[in-house]
């Protein structure tokens, strides 16, 4: 108590001070129309600073739960877009559904190497969150690589930009088969062999997942063409390629799970087996 009284007579001039003047204020309100309006005034704008500053503060704390939400939402857009382009396992006089086995999870990128002839990404998800070794990683506008191995909580990806990794592919209008793999040096820039060369294209044509693989579904776009020659000895084109989106700068991906690969796998089992 004593603390207190002594911290009142310490500071009594500002406390003094502070009191009149919130008396002149109040005093001033009361008899004076236009010195009323101007506090409403004033009183409204320092209210509305305050009142913009802690909506910014909130959202700013809020981005990590927004970036989230937001991942999600993609990862089912995502979704509905592949299934829209996914190839049908029966023609339409069937009269049958399209059959898409594919599931999507979305994950963070905590590591990403580019600077090797074999790179890598580290993901933060692993087998408790359902994912296995030999899943397909895609990104918002492209394929990012393939699972390797697994952690309870992280996984490891092979990198598109890895020289042991080719990616089953297709000339979009064409609709020929080849096979996509990196050049080595430019993250953007990619080799296409085995397109025969009794089909059409040119160059700015669209490069598009083939879903010859249980990898990736048909349809995900990936680049387009900048270069060609027909190589006449072998019968097949050698084709340039750059991609859509730089693997090196992806943050975001999705994991693609193939509720149909063990199946698939299985027969391909039997038939070598025969």
């Amino acid at each position: 108590m004593q603390r207190i009284i002594n911290a009142l007579i310490q500071y009594r001039n500002p406390i003094l001070y502070f009191f009149l003047m919130g008396c002149s204020i109040l005093f001033l309100t009361k008899k004076s129309k236009y010195h009323k309006t101007q506090l409403e005034e004033y009183g409204m704008y320092v209210t509305k600073e305050l009142y913009d500053i802690n909506h910014k503060l909130s959202n700013y704390f809020k981005l990590k739960k927004k970036n989230e939400e937001l991942l999600k939402e993609n990862k089912k857009l995502r979704e509905l877009y592949l299934k829209s382009k996914s190839l049908a396992l029966y023609p339409n006089a069937f009269a049958k559904k399209k059959h898409f086995p594919f599931k999507l999870k979305e994950a963070n990128v905590i590591k990403n190497s580019f600077l090797n002839q074999r790179n890598n990404l580290i993901i933060d998800i692993g087998t408790s969150d359902g994912i296995k070794s030999d899943m397909g990683v895609i990104s918002r506008n492209g394929v990012v690589g393939i699972i390797n191995s697994v952690s309870k909580n992280y996984s490891s990806v092979i990198s598109i930009l890895n020289q042991d990794i080719k990616i089953n592919v297709r000339l979009k209008k064409s609709n020929a088969l080849g096979s996509m793999f990196w050049r080595g040096l430019n993250p953007l820039e990619f080799k296409i062999d085995d397109v025969v060369d009794n089909v059409s294209f040119k160059k700015g044509d669209t490069i598009i997942t083939g879903g010859m693989s249980s990898y990736f579904p048909y349809g995900i776009p990936l680049g387009e063409i900048v270069d060609f020659e027909s190589n006449s000895q072998n019968g097949y084109y050698s084709i340039d390629a750059r991609l859509f989106e730089d693997p090196s700068l992806v943050n975001y991906v999705y994991v693609l799970s193939n509720e149909d690969r063990e199946e698939i796998l299985k027969l391909q089992e039997n038939f070598q087996n025969e």
